[in-house]
């Protein structure tokens, strides 16, 4: 019943609020912002103002062609104020509105001047930017998001969700393409999260959201491409911020965070760095059935682990300005952590009856990962038409080594020692990437363009993982379980894509072809094996994609997109050695995953370039998720196992419904509500039974910002997500949902700010989920420190000439996300 309620109260407040919008009435007050050369200013933000008193009435943002309308405009005299990033404030000539319709002249803004010498710039960005391809979020912006980590920030991104293991969905989809600065982590999605855990949230600056990519992206992500843009400092002279932040909930957290740049008219040079210290607390609960021996057995586990971890991130870079067109740069990001994860479990095994036994088990892992890249690049304009030239050298390396120390003991129900096992794991990784990329842009006549390039990708990893077995006093090399697995990937890409604005209708089409070539091999230790199994294939993918929008009219403009993906094996998931988390319980890879292929399109419909709906379909094929089977234990036989394991799922279909809104409700409080309506299917094979999976689900968030005076905001945040069956795990997942409250006050004449907020107030943000299959009934509930108290504080110093940095999307944004790493 509350479940139904709160997802009532937030359909309807979003409802509401968009009948509000399209209830109001003529005369209309029409425009346009524009600049030097009548050209149109983007996206600029227009606020309708009294004449008396310059108080404001309405706020707007121009269209994509500087487009702006303010409706249900009461009788009396205004102006018209207008302002971008990077051009000045501009004011309109007094008017009067009559109740007729009224189109303004043009209101012209200039380029904002370069020296501002003891002039503070001070101009906050809104947090949601609408764009013609892609939804910007500004993290800075939001104060909930303030001393938390990357990943919760991205948690609190429209349209987005972050499942129990940090799997990371846009729209109802998983799949998606994680950039960091245009390049990817090549991390699995849990390791991956793991890092974004421990990133702290103040490294961000936005956060882009695309969900069709055109083909000059890589072709990996079946959801589309997430792009997170870390902080640059992009001003003359000497300046930076300083960062420091701390959270309390069950554990302690802090983080620290410095930028520094130094830039002239020939050198610009950066560097930053990040240190994050999280301790996390959690428990769970894993109750399984299933019957043998013509009886119902029972095990139910309970697990207490702590999660401690360090983070260190820094980055250093410098470019050189050969001339007006030509640039070179040099850039070195370098990150490490040491996850350790003590936990200690107890599992009670038995019948329907009654407990017989009892299984203590303790774990104590240890990790240590480093994270290297490095990137060499140039770019030119060729000539004043406006012809580019960007050219990339990468080159990475990942390295993690695990220790996992085990040991399980068991005794009956009277206290009978039943027998116990110690074991443990050395898991060294190393993963090699080098890339090679050329982007060209050639300008065409009336308002057309042509991007090609080309992109070569070389990856070698090496996972050796060994196991010991403790026997009396002595170490024995267990060969049962310890493997060696070299995997070596090459990819060849080239693209083109067109584009072109006619009056009314912008198209864009591309085409991008992969040629890849895989090679593994799997080493097992046993003496008695006669060969390695090996595995070499190639293959060649085309993937078309295509974006059109046309504009109806000053209102309403109508948006289609199409895109055809392909979502790679993460490196270590193909990897078949079986990390065991107890006696029945262990966790694998699969060497013969195959690569899954998502067609996706979707229609959309914006009213006054802030209002976005949209209904999209996405057909999946072979899908890469992680089940629950039975299995059979190498060593003892033991036929109780329970494992969890990487598979291709044989399909799966998904329609969505998104409606997107931000609306100012007084000049002092704004809000932002996204919500989604999703239908998921999956089909599968698990333990050679047929599985059909299907669920309708629902997901909102609304966020609501509150300018109490020029110094003081606040902020409330609330998501909800209904029940449904995930996409990873094919869990039947019960709801979830939280509510964050912030308030942000700027000090040291606005040069500083003191965050503070509460996340999970209502501690609703935990998973619960059942399984069902192969006569195995399994029920998990798993409960994380997600309720602290955070705060933070931030100062920038230094020279304040704004001066744009140029932005780099380096040769590794398709290979870095399928990394482990933790």
């Amino acid at each position: 019943m509350k479940t139904n309620f709160k997802a009532s109260i937030l359909t309807m407040s979003t409802l509401f609020t968009a009948l509000s919008v399209f209830a109001q009435n003529s005369p209309v007050v029409s425009g346009k912002v524009a600049q030097a050369g009548n050209k149109p200013v983007e996206f600029a933000t227009v606020t309708l103002l009294k004449a008396k008193d310059s108080s404001l009435v309405k706020g707007a943002v121009a269209d994509i062609n500087g487009k702006f309308d303010f409706e249900q405009v009461k009788a009396g005299n205004y102006l018209v104020s207008a302002v971008a990033i990077g051009m000045e404030r501009g004011y309109s000539k007094v008017f009067t509105v009559n109740g007729a319709n009224l189109q303004l002249p043009d209101l012209l803004l200039n380029t904002a001047a370069k020296n501002l010498k003891g002039v503070e710039v001070a101009a906050k960005k809104a947090f949601i930017e609408q764009k013609a391809d892609k939804l910007v979020v500004n993290v800075e912006s939001s104060i909930a998001t303030a001393g938390g980590t990357a990943l919760e920030a991205l948690e609190k991104s429209p349209t987005i969700t972050v499942d129990k293991d940090g799997n990371i969905s846009m729209k109802g989809k998983g799949g998606v393409l994680i950039l960091i600065d245009g390049k990817q982590t090549n991390m699995s999605p849990t390791d991956l999260a793991e890092m974004l855990k421990n990133m702290p949230a103040t490294n961000l600056d936005q956060i882009e959201l695309m969900t069709n990519p055109s083909a000059k992206y890589d072709a990996a992500g079946n959801a589309g491409i997430i792009n997170l843009k870390l902080k640059k400092n992009t001003n003359y002279g000497t300046n930076g911020s300083l960062s420091l932040g701390g959270a309390c909930g069950l554990r302690p957290r802090y983080n620290g965070g410095l930028n520094l740049n130094h830039r002239n008219a020939k050198f610009n040079v950066f560097g930053s760095y990040n240190f994050n210290h999280r301790e996390q607390k959690n428990t769970l609960e894993v109750d399984r059935s299933f019957s043998q021996d013509n009886q119902t057995r029972v095990f139910d586990q309970f697990s207490d682990m702590k999660q401690v971890s360090d983070y260190h991130g820094g980055k250093i870079g410098a470019d050189y300005f050969l001339n007006k067109r030509n640039t070179i740069g040099v850039m070195v990001d370098l990150a490490m952590g040491n996850p350790r994860f003590p936990s200690y479990a107890t599992t009670y095994m038995g019948t329907s009856a009654g407990v017989d036994s009892i299984l203590k088990t303790q774990m104590d892992y240890k990790g240590n990962w480093k994270r290297g890249a490095y990137n060499l690049n140039y770019r030119g304009i060729l000539d004043s038409t406006g012809k580019e030239l960007n050219v990339d050298l990468d080159y990475a390396r990942n390295s993690d080594r695990q220790n996992t120390f085990l040991y399980t003991n068991s005794h009956s129900i009277i206290g009978k020692a039943l027998g116990g096992d110690t074991s443990s794991s050395r898991q060294p990784s190393i993963i090699d990437i080098k890339t090679a990329k050329v982007d060209y842009v050639h300008p065409l006549k009336n308002k057309a363009k042509l991007e090609a390039g080309f992109k070569l990708s070389f990856v070698k990893t090496d996972n050796d993982a060994r196991f010991d077995t403790l026997k009396g006093n002595n170490w024995i090399f267990d060969d049962n379980r310890s493997n060696h697995f070299i995997y070596k990937e090459n990819i060849n890409a080239a693209y083109v894509n067109f584009s072109k604005q006619f009056e009314k209708l912008y198209v864009q089409v591309g085409l991008r072809g992969e040629y890849t070539h895989i090679n593994t091999t799997s080493s097992s230790y046993k003496k008695q094996q006669v060969a390695d199994v090996k595995n070499d294939s190639s293959y060649l993918n085309l993937f078309p994609s295509m974006a059109m929008t046309y504009k109806l009219n000053p209102k309403h403009s109508l948006g289609f997109t199409y895109s055809r993906r392909i979502e790679r094996p993460g490196y270590d998931d193909m990897n078949p050695f079986e990390f065991y988390l107890d006696r029945y319980t262990s966790e694998s890879g699969n060497p013969y995953l195959r690569p899954s292929y998502t067609n996706s399109v979707e229609l959309s419909h914006t009213f006054k370039e802030f209002l976005v709906t949209s209904i999209g379909y996405s057909h999946t094929k072979d899908m890469v998720t992680k089940v629950l089977e039975a299995g059979i234990d190498p060593k003892t036989g033991d036929t109780v196992m329970l494992k969890y394991k990487y598979t291709n799922v044989a399909k799966a279909d998904r329609l969505n419904l998104n409606v997107s809104l931000p609306f100012p409700i007084t000049k002092w409080w704004n809000t932002f509500t996204s919500v989604s309506l999703n239908y998921n299917m999956f089909e599968t094979v698990v333990n050679n039974d047929l599985v059909k999976l299907s669920s309708f689900n629902f997901f909102g968030r609304t966020q609501h910002t509150f300018t109490f005076s020029k110094t003081l905001s606040g902020e409330v945040t609330y998501f909800y997500l209904s029940p449904q069956v995930t996409e990873h795990g094919l869990w039947h997942m019960a709801a979830m949902g939280s509510l964050d409250l912030g308030i942000q006050k700027k000090i040291l004449k606005n040069k500083g700010s003191l965050k503070l907020n509460v996340t999970d107030l209502l501690g609703t943000n935990k998973f619960r989920g059942s399984f069902d299959n192969a006569g195995q009934h399994s029920v998990v509930r798993n409960t994380y420190d997600a309720r602290q108290i955070r705060i933070n504080f931030t100062y920038r110093f230094g020279n304040t000439n704004v001066k744009a940095a140029r932005a780099r999307q380096t040769g590794l944004e398709a290979e870095q996300e399928r990394v482990k790493s933790n």
